[in-house]
């Protein structure tokens, strides 16, 4: 078999099996619902069997091991706080917020206290830009 296909075969089933192997492990080492001696056990299973390992338990992982996961389960907001702050924005702009509103609703949401909210226009606050 020429050294081009041997290449391609390689890559095919090789690169495949690395981000699997590479993904599950990062996933079992940022679980914080998992206790060292699982995550170990894991680890030691993907190091073993290192193509089944990592189908097992990505097929077997507990719901709620992602951060999504997570905050829609704790009955957070699926929505990061960059898209709600990219809302409020928008409403602000066409005008449906006044400022105060928009400000109060922002000191909210990054958790700012409201008495740290300054005075003057979001426009101000902005630096003069506005879209």
């Amino acid at each position: 078999m020429p050294w081009f296909w041997q290449g391609v075969l390689l890559l095919i089933f090789t690169v495949p099996v690395i981000v699997l192997f590479g993904y599950a492990t990062w996933d079992v080492v940022r679980r914080a619902d998992a206790s060292i001696l699982v995550r170990f056990a894991w680890l030691v299973a993907f190091c073993v069997l290192p193509l089944v390992g990592p189908l097992v338990y990505l097929a077997f992982r507990p719901p709620g091991t992602t951060a999504d996961q997570r905050r829609v389960a704790a009955g957070g907001p699926a929505v990061s706080t960059a898209q709600e702050l990219a809302a409020l924005s928008e409403l602000h702009d066409r005008g449906k917020l006044t400022d105060h509103e928009y400000a109060t609703a922002k000191a909210q949401h990054v958790g700012v206290d409201l008495s740290d909210v300054g005075p003057g226009s979001v426009q101000q606050q902005r630096g003069g830009q506005m879209h």
